[in-house]
């Protein structure tokens, strides 16, 4: 049996790691397929291509793998859509950023903070020939802080991520597991045009909720701080206090906003 790690960042690292140093699976029967984005050296996320050669494990591509009959393909944010009937082995699994059914697709860090969840959590599934559609194996889920920026709830899937794989993989790899069909009645998907990072536009027309909502959802700095009248925001803090009159009043740290409804929104910015 061979067993395929394909993905980026310490959600896959600390996966291999795993496997590997609680001797789950023998080195010499793994294989890792990194993303083309991953690179040599650790970044502000580990190198699934430094783990790899840490641990003398072959680097694949993923043409390489159709042909594994008694393969375990285990995507862990791994970048590209998996056809299946490619494939001799039926043992590939993805995990998933999401308390699927909803939220397939896309940007799952973000339209859950825009819609205001409070909920949120990490779903391991069979692949199928529909992106994240395939039927649900086991799943966790954990709060989402009134707080929480996109960053935040990225590190919180990193983390429940991470001990659910640990529960699951024995079952992936045995292959000795009951799925549940996912349901159609909540499923929603989102695909990589439906938003866009730059055009991240704060209506301050909405309500506090809203505007704080919509700020935090961008707040992720390694890649984007989101801008209101070109102050660049690191941190939104939704207050219970009111105002009567609608307020855009920077100081040297904040600025306090408020929305239609009045609620204080302190919005700290770089300088």
């Amino acid at each position: 049996m061979k067993v395929c790690i394909a993905g980026k960042n310490d959600i896959a690292v600390d996966s291999l790691v795993y496997l590997v140093e609680d001797k789950i699976v023998a080195a010499e029967d793994l294989l890792v397929l990194p993303n083309q984005c991953v690179t040599e050296e650790d970044t502000w996320q580990k190198s699934l291509i430094k783990a790899a050669r840490k641990y003398d494990i072959p680097i694949v591509g993923l043409e390489d793998l159709y042909e594994i009959e008694d393969l375990v393909f285990i995507s862990l944010q791994y970048e590209k859509i998996v056809v299946p009937k490619k494939f001799k082995s039926k043992k590939l699994y993805n995990l998933h950023f999401s308390p699927l059914p909803k939220y397939k697709g896309m940007y799952t860090s973000i339209l859950p903070l825009i819609n205001g969840e409070t909920v949120s959590g990490v779903t391991i599934h069979e692949m199928a020939e529909v992106v994240d559609s395939g039927d649900i194996i086991s799943q966790v889920l954990f709060d989402i802080g009134l707080q929480d920026t996109e960053r935040d709830l990225y590190f919180k899937y990193l983390s429940y991520g991470l001990e659910l794989f640990k529960e699951t993989v024995p079952k992936l790899i045995s292959g000795k597991y009951v799925a549940t069909p996912q349901a159609g009645i909540g499923a929603t998907i989102s695909y990589a045009s439906d938003l866009k990072y730059k055009e991240a536009d704060i209506d301050l027309r909405r309500t506090s909720f809203e505007i704080h909502n919509r700020i935090r959802a961008f707040i992720f700095e390694e890649f984007q701080l989101p801008e209101i009248k070109g102050y660049r925001i690191y941190k939104s803090i939704l207050t219970d206090e009111k105002k009567t009159a609608r307020m855009f009043e920077p100081n040297d740290f904040y600025i306090e906003i408020t929305g239609i409804d009045g609620y204080i929104i302190k919005a700290y910015y770089r300088k």
